[in-house]
């Protein structure tokens, strides 16, 4: 490699690291400039119930957790040898790595299992594509079912805000939104087609079995019901994290179980966002949601900003800990 191409190289890192974290930064002065500053900092002045702190921390702990024996569950079939505890911390470790770059912990973890545990990296990463998909159809489910037990309120929103539905339709039915669509298709298949050519080739598609041989995991699973229960825990507990939040202060919101639901679904739409740890998107969509069901707009603003920052603050110091953990314990030694 030549200094002009590693120089290139390291400015294409940079790029992937600072855009994201400047569009996060930019979504978050959207949502919080016009808030009164005042008024935010005399909510957080009251303090907070450190107690609830401790069992939201816990709970969201717990998802973790739980997201690593998933896991082991998938990989075992195809990646046999993989030691659980390392599962389980390689997750501690991809949640802190999203902080860094968005969606690079799902690489993060492959590698701590092929380092530590050396299990092959494409296949054990198909089992993550595997895992994303299903979470994916679970989010899509929990969205059906807000929006089913919320019919009522959003009949009345669209009633009394009928512009709102209109653009929504308008962009659904926009000719720019299709004719993206069709333009991105097409390059991809001009893509395929000169790679097609080059010895690359073989590489990615060799990459491409061993990733699909790990999202065939699903079918040989020993113990499906054991992995929906997994699912069922692991969100419950990503739910009761938010949920018991608005306890976390001296007033609490006083919100029923399923606006709060309601608000959470939002919220991890907000983190399917490419910026670093949801910024900014996650903020707006909680807030938004809050404010649809009553709560004003500053208690709202500040309880996203609490909830996320907590979260954001966990996740960094448990991911160090996991990472110290297993690099500590080196390759040859059992994680205890």
């Amino acid at each position: 490699m030549t200094n002009t191409q590693g120089a290139r190289a390291k400015l294409v890192k940079i790029c992937k690291w600072i855009v994201p974290l400047l569009l996060g930064i930019l979504l978050f002065w959207l949502v919080y400039r016009k808030m009164d500053l005042a008024s935010i900092w005399g909510i957080l002045s009251r303090g907070l119930r450190w107690e609830w702190v401790a069992v939201c921390c816990l709970f969201y702990a717990v998802s973790m957790t739980v997201r690593g024996l998933r896991w082991q569950m998938l990989l075992d079939p195809v990646c046999p040898g993989g030691r659980k505890r390392t599962t389980i911390l390689s997750t501690f470790i991809a949640y802190g790595a999203n902080l860094l770059f968005p969606r690079i912990g799902e690489v993060a973890r492959c590698g701590v299992l092929k380092k530590y545990d050396g299990l092959h990296f494409s296949t054990s990463l198909g089992t993550v594509v595997t895992e994303r998909v299903f979470d994916v159809i679970c989010l899509v489910l929990m969205a059906l079912a807000a929006l089913v037990m919320q019919v009522e309120p959003f009949r009345d929103f669209l009633a009394e805000n009928p512009s709102a539905g209109e653009k929504w339709m308008n962009i659904l039915l926009s000719w720019k939104l299709w004719t993206a669509l069709g333009f991105f298709i097409v390059i991809c298949m001009i893509a395929v087609r000169l790679l097609k050519s080059r010895p690359i080739w073989q590489k990615i598609k060799k990459f491409a079995l061993q990733m699909w041989q790990g999202m065939l995991s699903i079918r040989t699973l020993k113990h499906p019901w054991l992995f929906i229960l997994y699912t069922l825990l692991l969100w419950g507990s990503y739910y009761m994290s938010f949920y018991l939040a608005q306890y976390l202060f001296n007033v609490p919101l006083g919100l029923s179980f399923v606006a709060m639901f309601t608000a959470y679904v939002m919220g991890n739409f907000g983190v399917v966002a490419p910026v670093q740890g949801g910024i900014g998107a996650w903020h707006f969509m909680v807030i938004f949601t809050l404010t649809f069901y009553g709560v004003g707009q500053t208690e709202a603003g500040v309880f996203a900003l609490i909830v996320h920052g907590l979260n954001t603050l966990f996740t960094a110091i448990s991911g160090l800990i996991a990472w110290g953990w297993v690099a500590l314990a080196g390759s040859s030694e059992k994680i205890v």
